[in-house]
């Protein structure tokens, strides 16, 4: 019985743990990105699409002014670069879904050489 209890009470903190981490209709909980604290992604994992996995990705400007920056989507092996672009958002917005296919399943996204600016100059340096 102490067995089946304990299994349960697993069982139930597994559940609990997932629909935490996916709030909001499927979305990830809002993650600061890999070098700008005020700068902020969340990704949906929509689901298989033939051979490639679809996901949806929002990013959000912390910042009080315009930003702009590139992004790149790639495997956790960082083997392959699936896609790159430059994004400019204004002040506390949240950008438009953009919708990324890939290969894998497990995907990193990296952000860098953000400007408060639309336009790629004066970058800034990492802030963590």
């Amino acid at each position: 019985m102490k067995k089946i209890l304990l299994i349960l009470c697993l069982f139930a903190g597994i559940s609990f743990a997932q629909a935490q981490a996916q709030t909001d209709n499927g979305w990830e909980k809002w993650k600061q990105t890999n070098c700008y604290s005020k700068v902020t992604f969340r990704m949906k994992y929509v689901g298989k699409n033939g051979e490639r996995h679809h996901w949806q990705v929002q990013f959000k400007n912390n910042y009080p002014e315009i930003i702009s920056f590139n992004y790149n989507v790639t495997d956790k092996l960082q083997q392959y670069n699936i896609t790159t672009h430059r994004k400019t958002l204004y002040a506390n917005k949240i950008s438009d879904i953009t919708d990324v296919y890939t290969e894998g399943d497990d995907i990193f996204l990296l952000v860098d050489k953000l400007s408060l600016s639309p336009y790629p100059k004066n970058f800034l340096e990492c802030d963590h």
